[in-house]
């Protein structure tokens, strides 16, 4: 069975729940059916089944059929993000992701204040220095990402890249918008060298204010630079 078909499956199958063509509890075609709509022999068919049956995305009803499920009891983190991306508009995906970023990076930062080694300490500098010599969108994204990343795994928790990897993409492709203007990429940079000097100083709740402050500046340009709908996020919440 070639795995690329078994993808391709998954993805029509998957944009036909999220736009609605199979509705949440609705059984799918039979078998034979639902190999015809994808276009894919019966095994790939069932394949497809499968794959979005362990995200839970369906469910299969042995002797009744496989029936879509709601949208709230899907389980895979890139499924959802994926299924919310089509559904709402970037800003709104934008400040929903750095409402998110600020619930773990605002305590994550006065907890890596206060374990961060000389050596992650240096990996965080030349993270920021990166970001203040590059001009390429891409590559301020690289070195933004990577200078949240490196925080975040100063903290010692084993759980937080299980927590953030799926959203990876989704939050590099927000930043990727907001780091093509000069003025908000300098303003970044401040919020970096901020944050970063209160880890070189080991203080907790510097760090806190200096990456609450970073992502209430977040918001606040997402809001002004990325056109869309108005977001109910507030840039003061925690």
């Amino acid at each position: 069975m070639r795995t690329d078909l078994v993808t391709q499956g998954v993805n029509r199958l998957l944009d036909a729940i999220i736009a609605g063509e199979f509705a949440p509890g609705e059984a799918l075609p039979n078998e034979s059916n639902l190999a015809q709509y994808l276009e894919v022999s019966r095994p790939t068919m069932r394949e497809v089944v499968r794959t979005l049956a362990e995200r839970g995305v369906v469910q299969v009803v042995h002797g009744r059929g496989t029936f879509v499920c709601p949208q709230s009891e899907w389980i895979d983190v890139q499924t959802l993000i994926y299924a919310i991306s089509q559904q709402l508009d970037k800003r709104q995906v934008g400040a929903y992701l750095t409402q998110l970023r600020r619930m773990l990076e605002v305590g994550s930062a006065g907890i890596a204040a206060e374990k961060i080694t000389y050596a992650e300490l240096a990996e965080v500098q030349e993270t920021v220095d990166t970001y203040r010599q590059a001009t390429d969108p891409e590559e301020v994204t690289r070195s933004d990402v990577a200078f949240h990343t490196k925080i975040l795994e100063a903290t010692g928790n084993p759980f937080i890249k299980a927590v953030i990897l799926p959203l990876q993409d989704a939050l590099s492709n927000s930043r990727l918008i907001t780091n093509s203007y000069p003025d908000i990429r300098a303003r970044a940079l401040h919020h970096h060298e901020t944050i970063l000097q209160a880890l070189y100083d080991h203080d907790p709740q510097a760090a806190k204010d200096a990456m609450r402050a970073h992502m209430t500046q977040t918001l606040e340009d997402i809001n002004s630079h990325i056109p869309g709908s108005p977001t109910p996020v507030s840039p003061n919440e925690d």
